[in-house]
């Protein structure tokens, strides 16, 4: 019985002798648990295929001539609100039930019904220890005929299903263990191996079944001109990025783990931002990235990623109501995302917006997958959301002034509605208009102060991000990230933008803030597009006492400007962004409060003095 022992054995061994000679045996890997194999798990007797399979004696009703004890187990199986498959449990005589026999933990590496119990020594590693909580895993055994999400290969859904590439394959219309890997053949895939059935670079083996070229593609569409599809930034090998030289090499697997991934969901390799600050923090790749996580751990304003609920690509009810949250997945698509080295023209997408989803800036109700405009994507939580906070804790923001028109309307911190108005606004929904500001510059200034930013002319539009940005982003000649992740500025201003102190009581007196001029000065942001110094303050046809008010009298432009547009005012108290802070100024003696820019009169209590109707 030895020698017949001995000679199945080698006849299985000839079998698993690959046709190239770089490809290795089932004996020259980890799933040989016989004495001289070369895995941490090691018998006390027995060959190579002993352990999985039998020539006499195998278990009954299973193929092919299996060996090992199956698993009892119930599997938890992975869910997610954008996967619709069903009857995730592995079918007796699957490939799948095969390899959990193992794989699942709970049943000894050398029990097998041919033998019995053989001795092993060692055990398997834990990314190889799959338990029966297979929600880290990549679904399988799903009930056939698959379901059509929209971003699968239509050939999955012919009769019979195949996917695109024949390395690939499905057993009986499912996804199995070995639809992915060959358990005979350790390094088909040099680099990673993993029992891979095929080489799976640039996510080849990822691709067979996923099909970001379909029109239906909401989730994958845009990946083949991704950044992440072509980045050639080296990795130096990092199995925390899946083992491939670079980022576009390892591509899926940059950011998820077909096994083993982030409890948390979308077979992540770890939390949502965690995932990102791998490559966009501290990370070890050449050349570097500019250290996007950088923004958000040391500023003191910041998009709260680490503290907001989980995006989920499923979400359809924009405005983000109940579900509003700030993680990387809201504002960038990381299938679609491109480079940034072509600079883009507001209202317009930038590059690595590419494919985020947003709301309309028409109704800000209808979703919009994928937003054209940038002010879209902000606009599903800072428009129509109702629940943008304004709770004690948003403080953490910078303070936010209250406008003397905020009572007549219904929604006062509605961005969307501010951009739309017919009386007085920045340029970000509409383009802007001949002779509104006679302090405008011809093009913006860049962090040094030089007029190299895009032109300011009639026609033009603002991005929500030329005042909202990392501070010292690189898009402005800084070093940082470009947008709005984090600043030292508050309100994630990109420069100063500053308010006064409060006083005890609206209209009373206020220490004021001391004005500078320049890249350094309290109003840094206005003057990036308003020649402050010399056109504010000294040559402003529209409102002579610019320098009186400011250089005298301390005040801030948010005292009496509102930097998005005016709600619910009008042409004769609103032009040219009039909205008195009503928390800096309050009524006069004849209950009046009110800047008439057709009258050219201010009737209003500032700084502990009254006006009626005075004259500028």
């Amino acid at each position: 019985m030895k020698h017949a022992w001995l000679s199945f054995g080698l006849v299985f061994a000839m079998l698993a002798v690959p046709a190239s000679a770089q490809r290795l045996s089932v004996t020259e890997s980890v799933h040989d648990l016989s004495p001289g194999g070369p895995g941490t798990v090691k018998a006390a007797s027995g060959f190579a295929c002993l352990f999985c399979h039998a020539p006499h004696n195998a278990l009954a009703d299973q193929t092919p001539l299996w060996n090992h004890q199956l698993s009892t187990q119930v599997y938890t199986p992975y869910t997610s609100s954008t996967y619709q498959q069903t009857g995730d449990q592995p079918l007796s005589g699957s490939p799948t039930k095969l390899c959990l026999s193992c794989h699942d933990g709970t049943v000894a590496p050398g029990l097998t019904v041919s033998e019995g119990l053989i001795p092993t020594s060692g055990g398997m590693s834990a990314q190889s220890n799959l338990q029966t909580d297979l929600r880290s895993s990549h679904p399988f055994s799903f009930a056939a005929p698959l379901a059509d999400s929209g971003e699968l290969r239509v050939s999955l859904f012919s009769s019979p299903p195949q996917t695109a590439d024949p390395s690939v394959r499905l057993v009986q219309g499912r996804v199995e263990c070995t639809t992915c890997h060959d358990p005979h053949t350790p390094n088909l895939d040099p680099v990673v191996q993993k029992f891979l059935v095929r080489d799976n670079s640039n996510g080849q083996l990822c691709l067979a079944c996923h099909d970001p070229a379909r029109p239906t593609a909401v989730y994958l569409g845009g990946w083949a001109t991704s950044q992440h599809a072509l980045a050639t930034n080296s990795t130096g090998g990092s199995s925390a990025l899946g083992g491939y030289a670079t980022v576009a090499a390892n591509a899926c697997l940059s950011c998820h783990a077909p096994h083993n991934a982030s409890p948390g969901g979308r077979l992540l390799r770890q939390t949502e931002e965690a995932t990102c600050a791998a490559c966009h923090g501290a990370s070890g790749l050449s050349p570097a990235l500019p250290n996007v996580m950088a923004s958000f751990e040391g500023s003191q304003y910041r998009h709260p990623v680490e503290l907001t609920a989980l995006h989920d690509p499923a979400e359809n009810a924009f405005p983000l109501n109940t579900s509003r949250h700030a993680e990387c997945a809201d504002c960038h698509n990381a299938h679609a995302a491109q480079g940034s080295s072509v600079a883009a023209t507001p209202p317009a997408i930038q590059a690595s917006l590419t494919g985020a989803f947003g709301v309309s800036g028409t109704d800000g109700f209808t979703p919009l997958r994928p937003a054209a405009n940038q002010y879209e994507i902000c606009f599903k939580c800072h428009a129509n959301s109702s629940s943008k906070p304004q709770s004690s804790s948003y403080t953490d923001y910078g303070r936010t002034p209250y406008r003397a028109t905020f009572p007549a309307v219904s929604d006062p911190y509605n961005t969307r509605l501010d951009f739309q108005s017919q009386v007085a606004r920045h340029n970000v929904l509409r383009a802007a208009r001949a002779g509104v500001s006679p302090s405008l510059r011809t093009n913006m200034l860049d962090l040094n102060g030089n007029p190299v930013g895009r032109s300011l002319a009639v026609g033009t539009y603002l991005y929500c991000t030329d005042c909202h940005n990392s501070d010292g982003a690189r898009a402005l000649g800084g070093t940082a990230s470009n947008g709005p992740h984090g600043s030292r500025y508050n309100h994630i201003l990109e420069r100063r933008y500053e308010f006064e102190p409060l006083p005890a009581t609206p209209g009373g007196s206020t220490a004021g803030m001391t004005y500078s001029a320049g890249l350094s000065g309290p109003y840094a942001l206005c003057d990036k597009c308003h020649d402050v110094e010399q056109g504010v303050l000294r040559n402003d046809s529209v409102f002579g006492r610019h320098r009186l008010h400011v250089v005298n009298e301390r005040a801030s432009c948010a005292t009496c400007h509102a930097p998005h547009g005016v709600q619910g005012g009008n042409v004769q108290f609103n032009a040219h962004l009039i909205n008195p802070d009503t928390k800096m100024v309050g009524p006069n003696r004849s209950a009046v409060l009110r800047i008439d820019t057709t009258a050219r009169t201010c009737s209003l209590r500032c700084h502990g003095q009254d006006h009626d109707r005075e004259k500028y």
